[in-house]
């Protein structure tokens, strides 16, 4: 047993990377379905997209970069899924400069997106119609309040340089208020100046979707009744594909439930690390020092 102790103590850190490397591989490859619970804020957050009509439109705002994208990127990609298949009519835009890429990025793959069956369901939607893509401005809290006024006025064309005031889009819902809600991603703090510049003037719901280190700074406006939802990290993005069926839509896990699999992997590898260490530890520890009575 001292031997035993003697090898664990001492093992190669290059073993201990090797079996990290597997505990992340192995789920991302083939998932382990963890199972995982629905949590309130994210159940609650969903259902408000499900209520909304075929024809609504929401505000997704895309204020995150590559440096959250495991973390955020998913939820987007999910919420995506979810307004075209119902219908609903999404004006995505982001206020930090390193946004447009994933956001542009994103809302092509969903529109390109093959089901297992092998259709298109969305390769009939139209920019300016069914969605459009504002793209990146700055200035944060005069944008929000800009759009309260009027999306034409704050943002005369989308991404593409298309003008917006022609947009049908935009003649339904000329302003914040005529929209269903503003659901923000983020990786920084807009969330809280989404609510007071902006849907708490227009008199409309606010869900946040951010990091999971970000989230308990969020969670008194979730309390508060200023958030119908919020979305905290890989768990909440995982939550989330979860009740919109992600497996279904693409024949897959989403890649935040995939994550977890791993992330949850190697915290039990860690864990059971730590316990073993400290086992063998003690037990060495207690070995008789050679030349004791």
């Amino acid at each position: 047993m001292h031997g035993l102790a003697k090898i664990i103590l001492n093992l190669d850190r290059r073993i201990i990377y090797s079996i990290v490397m597997l505990c992340v591989a192995i789920p991302l490859i083939k998932p382990l379905g963890m199972p995982f619970r629905i949590t309130p804020e994210v159940q609650n957050g969903f259902e408000l997209i499900e209520s909304l009509k075929t024809g609504d439109v929401i505000v997704i705002s895309a204020d995150y970069g590559p440096s959250a994208e495991a973390e955020t990127h998913p939820m987007y990609i999910a919420l995506l899924h979810q307004c075209f298949r119902k219908g609903i009519r999404p004006v995505v835009l982001t206020l930090i400069p390193d946004g447009p890429g994933l956001a542009s990025r994103g809302l092509e793959d969903v529109l390109a997106y093959s089901a297992p069956d092998g259709s298109q369901p969305y390769k009939d939607l139209q920019s300016g119609k069914d969605y459009v893509f504002l793209g990146y401005k700055t200035g944060n809290q005069a944008i929000m309040i800009g759009i309260g006024q009027g999306f034409t006025g704050t943002f005369p064309t989308d991404y593409n340089g298309n003008e917006t005031a022609s947009m049908q889009i935009f003649r339904d819902a000329p302003k914040l208020s005529d929209t269903k809600c503003v659901f923000d991603i983020a990786s920084v703090g807009l969330p809280e100046f989404w609510i007071p510049y902006g849907t708490e003037r227009a008199g409309i719901p606010f869900i946040v979707s951010c990091t999971a280190v970000s989230a308990p700074q969020y969670y008194p406006y979730y309390t508060a009744g200023q958030a119908t939802g919020l979305i905290g990290g890989m768990k909440g993005a995982a939550e989330y594909e979860k009740l919109v069926d992600m497996e279904a839509i693409t024949g897959s896990d989403g890649p935040a439930t995939k994550g977890l699999d791993a992330q949850s992997a190697v915290h039990v590898f860690i864990i059971l690390a730590i316990i073993i260490a400290n086992f063998f530890y003690v037990l060495d520890r207690r070995r008789p020092v050679r030349g004791e009575a």
